[in-house]
């Protein structure tokens, strides 16, 4: 009864815990991509994103998922202007790829600040085992990261690389909600040009 007792206490506490912490969204404010021109040129890929985040119910969320998602899409497009993208519905996102094309599946597992340790509660998983690290105490922690799995399976081939990566940008609240949005994007764009460097390698001839 005693050991009851004290589980019920204990995951009342940390209920109570995790609502108490305070996620901040933002929508992303444009970047200029670096376009590769002629790069995956009449390559067809289909490309599914998923959000894996893990939002409190008092977060202040001024974003949405499906926006953040579109926002994503449109620069991955813009940045590589020559494929031909076929974009999938996010329920797609733990489908078999196809046979004979390019696949490209994106997780976000972070696009969010908090102040202090607090950002990490937000900080979703598809399965992968990447360390964020130590989040500093007394800042505004933000956080943006990607779990990235490409199925190269054109021409009868079974080739399959992943990567995750993440950046954290920290800064003392010194304007408030405007650094917390500030180092927001940059965190977004450092994390894009890992995103874009890996797409690079991965399928460069």
């Amino acid at each position: 009864m005693k050991k009851l007792i004290g589980l019920t206490f204990f995951m009342f506490f940390l209920s109570a815990s995790l609502s108490a912490q305070k996620m901040y969204v933002w929508c992303q404010k444009d970047q200029t991509p670096t376009p590769r021109k002629g790069f995956l040129e009449n390559r067809e890929i289909d490309l599914v994103i998923f959000d894996t985040r893990i939002m409190t119910e008092k977060s202040k969320i001024e974003c949405e998922s499906e926006t953040i998602i579109e926002n994503l899409i449109d620069l991955i497009k813009e940045t590589y202007p020559s494929a031909s993208f076929n974009v999938l519905e996010s329920d797609r996102f733990y489908q078999n790829p196809k046979e004979n094309i390019l696949t490209i599946k994106i997780a976000i597992s972070a696009y969010h600040a908090a102040f202090g340790a607090d950002v990490k509660v937000g900080i979703g998983s598809s399965g992968g085992n990447f360390v964020w690290g130590i989040f500093p105490e007394g800042k505004w922690n933000a956080v943006a990261g990607y779990s990235v799995m490409i199925y190269n399976y054109e021409n009868g081939a079974k080739n399959k690389m992943t990567e995750e990566f993440g950046q954290v940008s920290s800064r003392p609240n010194t304007g408030g909600y405007r650094t917390a949005k500030n180092i927001l994007n940059t965190a977004y764009i450092q994390a894009n040009m890992e995103l874009f460097g890996f797409i690079d390698k991965s399928l460069m001839e």
